[in-house]
């Protein structure tokens, strides 16, 4: 296993009618296991997907959280049975007081997936069976809204892809039974795909008030991003994202969709991301001309994009093109999926020009990258932190290499950070993280870090100082901006590393801004 689960389960583990076999999937508060079932004459699956919610380590609110969201998925599933609903087949609680981190856990049995949609982006930001795949999803939001619910939380890692090519929708712990107009679900979503009105709203003694229309804006957003492997609100963290979308909604600034976001599916995004509400396109609607757009008469079945049960699955990193770091709260939709043997593929199109008028497109930075890179230098209001200078580093400190690891030194990742260090920059609030963060860290995660860590030290370099102030910064990067300013420039130490960005810097800068 190449990360930390929430629930370590051992291969072997028997739980019910199922032998636990390899991790496919793990969040904050849950994991989920490759199952098989033992012996034989039963009908039914011979393999499934076994999702463990955590017990023994929580304290008693955390626990009493996670009951009632583990209650909240058990329901839906049990009542609905629709074509593009992942499918539960029975729910088992584990009793077994000689493992007291299992004992107690619930475990829901569910239909095994190949893969989820967040993985599908890591691997290629713009699927050539996007259209087909958006059609899937809208009829699955369809479904749950005509059964009267709302799913509160779609985003690429609840949707996950069938052996056979086909869309479910999953993890339905955010999920909420609609009571007339509104529904009552918990404050947790993902800012990224939440619609404004929910942003900063309230929350009562029943939860956060939601409407089917927030899955709709949640849909506009997931379209974009499929369709031109980018959000449709500038800028390169969720805070940043946030903020534009403030901006949006109070009128001060207008919805700039991607060029490269086809015709035919323009207006049905901006449909979907109407300011209030009140104006977003109903779901009927919305189904209508999402088929429309992907092709009248068109079959909506995805060709096999996915290698079924590949030989060994290691954790993808999360798509720099993607640009987020969001982990579920649990679900068989969790954002980091087991999936390829591959790094993720270079993006294509936009992400691969993205930017050119700050950072050079000819001269090797990798283009899943660039998009990453552009957008942290752009949150950092220093004149200083510029794409190149960013890019340059990443250069030198790992030849943009998102799984490096170097135990000596305790760096890993893109940015070579070392864990105590990172814990300092990894929230984009500005607050430490409650923990050491455990490698391997991903190039979303480590590389705002490094924006965040960088902007910091620029305006703490003396003004006095003779060289140039950007490899200034990276020098600092290394050491510190103190023993910079001691010294009165690059430290004898760091001029061989000062040196390799300087010529990357002059490498990966746009004639004219040199």
């Amino acid at each position: 296993m190449t990360e930390t689960y929430a629930v370590p389960v051992p291969k072997g583990y028997r739980v019910g009618a199922w032998e636990v076999r390899e991790p496919i999937a793990t969040g904050a508060f849950g994991s989920v296991y490759a199952g098989r079932r033992t012996g034989g004459g039963a009908d039914g699956p011979r393999d499934v997907a076994l999702k463990f919610l955590a017990t023994g380590t929580r304290t008693p609110r955390q626990l009493h959280h996670l009951r009632e969201l583990a209650e909240r998925e058990v329901d839906v599933l049990r009542r609905l049975r629709q074509p593009r609903l992942i499918r539960m087949f029975e729910t088992l609680t584990v009793d077994d007081p000689g493992h007291p981190e299992l004992d107690g856990a619930t475990v829901l049995v569910l239909e095994r997936a190949e893969g989820s949609l967040s993985a599908l982006l890591d691997a290629s930001p713009r699927p050539g069976a996007g259209p087909g795949l958006l059609a899937q999803i809208c009829e699955g939001l369809a479904q749950l809204h005509r059964a009267g619910w709302v799913h509160g939380d779609l985003k690429p890692a609840n949707v996950l892809l069938m052996a056979d090519g086909s869309v479910r929708l999953a993890d339905f712990n955010t999920a909420a039974e609609l009571e007339g107009t509104h529904a009552y679900t918990s404050a947790f979503s993902t800012p990224d795909y939440t619609p404004p009105e929910l942003l900063w709203s309230e929350i009562g003694e029943r939860g956060r008030r939601i409407r089917a229309s927030a899955d709709v804006w949640a849909f506009g957003v997931l379209a974009h991003l499929v369709l031109t492997g980018a959000f449709p609100l500038p800028g390169a963290t969720s805070a940043a994202r946030r903020t534009a979308a403030a901006a949006y909604v109070s009128g001060t600034d207008e919805l700039r969709l991607s060029p490269d976001l086809p015709d035919a599916w323009r207006d049905v995004v901006r449909a979907c991301l109407s300011r209030t509400h009140a104006d977003r396109i109903g779901g009927e609607e919305l189904l209508r001309r999402v088929r429309e757009a992907a092709g009248a008469g068109r079959p909506f079945r995805l060709p096999r994009l996915l290698p079924a049960r590949r030989r060994s699955r290691r954790a993808v990193a999360v798509s720099a093109a993607v640009a987020t770091a969001a982990v579920a709260v649990l679900g068989y939709g969790v954002d980091r999926w087991a999936l390829s043997d591959g790094e993720p593929s270079a993006n294509t199109g936009a992400a691969a020009t993205y930017g050119a008028d700050v950072l050079r497109t000819d001269r090797g930075v990798p283009a899943a990258y660039r998009l990453l890179i552009v957008e942290t230098a752009r949150d950092c209001r220093s004149e200083d932190v510029t794409a190149p200078l960013i890019a340059a580093m990443l250069k030198v400190e790992s030849d943009f290499d998102p799984d490096l690891s170097d135990p000596a030194r305790d760096e890993y990742g893109i940015a070579r950070w070392t864990p105590k260090v990172l814990r300092w920059w990894m929230n984009e609030d500005g607050t430490p993280g409650e923990t050491v963060p455990e490698p391997p860290f991903p190039p979303a995660e480590s590389v705002p870090a490094m924006g965040r860590y960088l902007c910091w030290i620029a305006p703490r370099l003396d003004d006095g100082l003779r060289e140039d102030r950007r490899v200034l910064i990276a020098a600092a990067y290394r050491t510190s901006w103190r023993r910079v300013n001691e010294t009165g420039g690059v430290p004898a130490t760091y001029r061989s590393y000062a040196d390799r960005v300087a010529h990357y810097l002059k490498e990966y800068t746009p004639p004219g801004r040199r």
